[in-house]
């Protein structure tokens, strides 16, 4: 289970934003063939900021796993294009608890944090500056984006409970697509309910879109059950 889950966590991190002012998008969410779930995102930017929503639902697989996030981020972007978090708020449950996370970033730094219930132990809010909140690492990351934009960046997260760094090496070609190999893992705070990893790999798939652009089409990763796929939908 423990790959299966980071694949849930890496979701929540997709806000998966075009370079218009708005976009949506959803995502089938499949395990060796087998819809167990969907995920949803909605973004929109202007001169003032942006705003993303993501929101994952799971069942099926005879009731091995329970998960679900629902989160929201605003922010700026600034003149070259780095992303500074404002507020998150997110709703996540798993198969331990029922979560709630407010973060409050000022000049890239948390200086309000709450996690309820919390737990045990977290990284300690201000030694994270420059890293970004789930949705708003998702709207740096996964955006359409020109071909020499795609992929080969590295991005660290803080989500309230742990920190975690996002990977992603330079895309190479399969026909149309570009392939893009990756590596989720987490760097401090407790592990995830399932998985107690601190590493492991997926594969991004991006196709081309409208205005010689390429979008986020596929994001595959192995588990102990087979090959987990969120593949998008609309």
């Amino acid at each position: 289970m423990s790959r299966l889950a980071r694949l849930l966590a890496l979701g929540s991190l997709l806000a998966l934003p075009s370079l218009a002012t708005a976009d949506q998008a959803s995502f089938s969410f499949s395990v060796a063939g087998i819809r167990v779930g969907a995920m949803t995102m909605a973004t929109e930017q202007s001169a003032a900021g942006y705003s993303a929503t993501s929101r994952i639902d799971t069942a099926g697989l005879a009731g091995l796993f329970d998960f679900f996030f629902d989160g929201k981020a605003t922010g700026s972007v600034a003149g070259n294009g780095t992303v500074v978090p404002a507020d998150y708020t997110a709703v996540s449950k798993s198969p331990r608890a029922l979560r709630h996370t407010k973060i409050a970033w000022r000049q890239g730094v948390p200086v309000s944090v709450s996690v309820e219930p919390p737990r045990k132990s977290a990284p300690d809010p201000a030694k994270q500056g420059g890293t970004l909140d789930p949705v708003s690492a998702g709207f740096r990351l996964f955006r359409t984006a020109p071909a020499d934009e795609v992929c080969a960046t590295t991005v660290d997260v803080f989500d309230g409970s742990r920190r975690s760094r996002l990977q992603v090496a330079k895309p190479t070609r399969d026909g149309e697509a570009l392939v893009c190999a990756g590596t989720f893992a987490r760097i401090e705070g407790e592990a995830h309910s399932m998985a107690d990893l601190r590493e492991f790999p997926f594969r991004l798939v991006f196709l081309p879109s409208d205005g010689g652009l390429y979008r986020l089409e596929r994001i595959e990763a192995p588990t102990n059950f087979g090959q987990a796929v969120l593949a998008r939908t609309g």
